[in-house]
Order: C-alpha cells, then sequence, then structure tokens
C-alpha cells in the first residue's frame, strides 16, 4: 500500500511523545528553592541588615537583587545604563537614571550583591558529578578545585585595586573561586587586588581531611603542604621551581627503576632525565627537622621543551603515574567556569572608578552564574541526560522570563509551571554534545560520569 506524502505527514504529526521522565515530587522541592532563595521579606530584609536600604521605595532590594540576577544571567550587559533599562522592563517604573545609579552607587551596595550571591552559591548548589563505585577517587565526597582570574580595571581604581602590571593596566581585581569538582561548582568566591597572593585564601588545611586539592603551581608551599598531610588531606598540584627535594628513588613509566637517579638532589640529575618516557620520582624535604615525602611525576613537553611536574601522595598502587596525569585535567573544569562567567554572566569591567559600583556587579555577575548552574544540574538529575552547563548559560534567556515572572508575582503555581517548561526546553537545547567522547578523552575519563540518581532526592550539596 502506497501512503500519499501529505497522509504520511499527518501519521508522524500525530505520532505520541514519550512521557518526560521527571519526577515531579523532586521538580516540587527544587520549585520550593526559588522563593526561598529570592523571597521578598528575605531580600529586603537582607538589604536592611547592611545597611544598603532604609527606607524602601521603588528601587527596593528585592526588585535590585532579582533584576540584577536575571539581566546578568540572559543578555550582554556593556553599561550600567543596560541595567536601567532592564530594571524598567521588568518591573514598569520610571525611575530616573540618576536615582537608579545612586542606589546602586551606594557604599553597601557590595555588602548586598555580595550576600545574595553568597546565599545563591549556599542554597543553590546540586551535586552534578559522581564516580563509579570502586573506581579510582570513588572513596572521596569531594574533591576541591582551587583556581585564580584576573582581569583589569578602571584606572581609578589603582589605589583600591592595584594591579600587577602597572605600566599597562594599573588597575585589576582577581577572582579566587574554590570549586568542588562534584558539585561542577563553585562552593567560595574571594575577590581581591590583583597583587594579593593566591595561598592567602586556599582552603584551612583542617577543611580538606579525606578530600583532594587540585592547585596551581605556586598555590602551595611546602610548609602548607605539610598542614595538609597532617590534618589527613591529598594533594595533586603542578610543581613549580622553588626549594628543590631530594630524590629518594625513581621509577620510569613502564615500570623499570632509574637506579642512577636515587639519592641525589633534583637540581643534580634535572639534565639526565627521559624524556621519552615520563617518570615517577620519590623525594622528599626536610620541614622543621621532619621529611615531607611526595610523589613528583615529570612530563617532558616538546612544545615547551620543558618538564611539567605534579606533586601528590595519593597512594602508587591505587593511583598510578597514568591516573595522577588524567586527573590533572580536572583544573581545567575551574577554568571553564571562570570563562562562562565571564563569557555569559558579564563578568566584565565596566567604566565606573566607583569601587563598590564594581564590587556590586561582580557580585551580580556570580549570583547569576550560580543560577545558570543550578539550572543545568536540575534539569540533568530531574530529566537524567548529561547537561552542558554552558549551553545552558547560552539559552538561559530563553526560559528565565518566565521564571522572573513568577518570582515578581509571588506566584508558585505560576513558577512551577514556568520551571517545567524551562527544564523541557533546556533538557531538549542543551544537552552535552559527545558523552562518549568525554569517556574517551574528556573529563569521564577516570569513571567521571553525571548523576542522575540521589539517595536522598533531591538533596543540596554540603558546602566544602
Amino acid at each position: 500500500m502506497v501512503i500519499h506524502p501529505k497522509l504520511l505527514l499527518g501519521v508522524w504529526l500525530w505520532i505520541p511523545r514519550k512521557e518526560s521522565p521527571m519526577d515531579h515530587g523532586q521538580l516540587r522541592m527544587v520549585a520550593d528553592k526559588f522563593p526561598w532563595v529570592f523571597a521578598e521579606p528575605l531580600l529586603n530584609a537582607c538589604g536592611k541588615d547592611v545597611k544598603f536600604c532604609r527606607r524602601q521605595r521603588v528601587i527596593t532590594p528585592f526588585r535590585l537583587g532579582v533584576a540584577l540576577t536575571a539581566i546578568c544571567a540572559s543578555q550582554r550587559v556593556e553599561t550600567i545604563a543596560d541595567f536601567h533599562w532592564g530594571f524598567h522592563a521588568l518591573f514598569g517604573t520610571t525611575v530616573t537614571y540618576k536615582a537608579f545609579y545612586n542606589q546602586v552607587a551606594k557604599p553597601h551596595f557590595a555588602d548586598f550583591a555580595r550576600t545574595m550571591a553568597a546565599r545563591l552559591i549556599s542554597d543553590m548548589t546540586l551535586q552534578g558529578l559522581g564516580f563509579e563505585t570502586g573506581g579510582a577517587f570513588g572513596e572521596f565526597r569531594h574533591i576541591v578545585i582551587q583556581d585564580g582570574s584576573a582581569f583589569a580595571m578602571h584606572d581609578g581604581l589603582r589605589e583600591v585595586f592595584p594591579g600587577r602590571f602597572k605600566a599597562v593596566k594599573p588597575a585589576a581585581v582577581e577572582l579566587h573561586p574554590t570549586m568542588d569538582l562534584l558539585c561542577d561548582a563553585p562552593t567560595t568566591v574571594v575577590l581581591t587586588p590583583d597583587t594579593a597572593s593566591e595561598q592567602t585564601f586556599l582552603p584551612e588545611p583542617a577543611s580538606l581531611r579525606a578530600r583532594v586539592l587540585l592547585a596551581d603551581r605556586g598555590s602551595l608551599d611546602v610548609h602548607s603542604m605539610r598542614r595538609l598531610q597532617d590534618e589527613g588531606g591529598f594533594l595533586l598540584i603542578r610543581a613549580k621551581a622553588g626549594r628543590p627535594p631530594h630524590v629518594v628513588e625513581a621509577f620510569r613509566e613502564d615500570g623499570k627503576r632509574l637506579r642512577s637517579l636515587r639519592n641525589k638532589p633534583l637540581k643534580a640529575i634535572h639534565a639526565t632525565l627521559p624524556k621519552r618516557q615520563r617518570v615517577e620520582l620519590g623525594v622528599q624535604w626536610q620541614i622543621d627537622g621532619h621529611p615531607l615525602c611526595l610523589r613528583l611525576i615529570l612530563s617532558w613537553n616538546p612544545r615547551t621543551k620543558s618538564f611539567c611536574s605534579f606533586l601528590t601522595h595519593l597512594p602508587p598502587k591505587r593511583y598510578p603515574l597514568e591516573v595522577i596525569c588524567r586527573a590533572d585535567k580536572w583544573r581545567w573544569q575551574g577554568e571553564l567556569l571562570l570563562k562562562e562567567w565571564k563569557s555569559y554572566a558579564n563578568l566584565h569591567a565596566f567604566d565606573t572608578a566607583h569601587p563598590a559600583l564594581v564590587e556590586g556587579l561582580i557580585g551580580a555577575a556570580i549570583a547569576a552564574a550560580a543560577l545558570q548552574r543550578f539550572l543545568a544540574h536540575m534539569t540533568q538529575l530531574l530529566m537524567e541526560v548529561p547537561m552542558s552547563t554552558r549551553k545552558v548559560a547560552m539559552c538561559a534567556l530563553h526560559v528565565l522570563g518566565d521564571l522572573v515572572e513568577a518570582l515578581k508575582r509571588g506566584d508558585v503555581v505560576g513558577l512551577y509551571t514556568a520551571l517545567e517548561a524551562a527544564i523541557t526546553y533546556l533538557a531538549c537545547h542543551a544537552q552535552r554534545a559527545h558523552p562518549e567522547r568525554d569517556r574517551q578523552r574528556g573529563r569521564s575519563q577516570l569513571g567521571l560520569e553525571p548523576c542522575f540518581e540521589n539517595d536522598d532526592a533531591i538533596e543540596f550539596a554540603e558546602a566544602a
């Protein structure tokens, strides 16, 4: 039997869609987070507590917080006027630009934005990733990534935020986010002048017990490594030039022991290290009369003509050389986090020399980025599909409008409906493109997979 093309089209259109695997009980629990974090009485009280707003008129802390977060999360913002226009569009006000600017230029605006960003980070974080049972790193509930990123500011801020490159950009700030790999989200963010040392803002060694810290070169000195080891934490960091250790053992990647490199200072054997294969050295420093013993893994980079080196004290039988080198690539998740903030959450310099305004807008950008990541992980958990946080950030424009409208009105039913529509849209248009490639040469090489199940339904991640 031959079916006419038009009739075939009609048959195709009537094919029923598969029912969404979304758990509506879990969806309600997620939906309850929005009116809690963006509760009007709570945000207004927060503005009053930090002395940002004594009298509530048209630009209330609630309206301003919702507007700045939504605008940063859904469109490109170049000037303060963009926020002013967006505020009008959301709340239908007629406040002049001068009145709006005076409000966001208040000294305590930075405190309000910082508090709001901290609230979103702490209350809207889900565990998005997990390890296969019995696999490498499966015994760790937290893998902590420490990173930093600097960008230039208005030259008029050189006294408040001095930069390292004074001749080119005399004013610059640096963000120091501490990220939990399994949450795929930041746990703390510190804003400092670009001249501040990264070591000051590392997590306390006591907070890293039974956790792994991944950090770049220069983040830790040998005394910090000793304290971290004594507290029961583990490290995997890029080694830096500095106080050279003493080599007590040496193995090539194929397992051959390199007897000629043993019991010598690293500086003395550096020129003779093999370049065709990676090398693992057992090294030690004397710290306050006691040895600090670590594994030093070196890999020759022919492009830069230099060795890339890692320090760790993870046990070698469970974490051989190849596993350590692959695990180090997880540090890129911190880099990608910061790149998303700059590309899709409006983390950039504005043309203003007002320090409180600058800090406040940075806080608003971080709050927007936290909201974008929450939408990604929420969709992943409820729809059981691997999500791309970058794509979700790019698609936020298309799903935030109805959510913000429901939050404005305090409409719980409307918020639930808007969230269901947003999740359905994102699950269709913002999935990870190549999960198999992730397992072959991406972040999932060591069994790090998206979380689709949670023993406690929607269990909001504990702070790292």
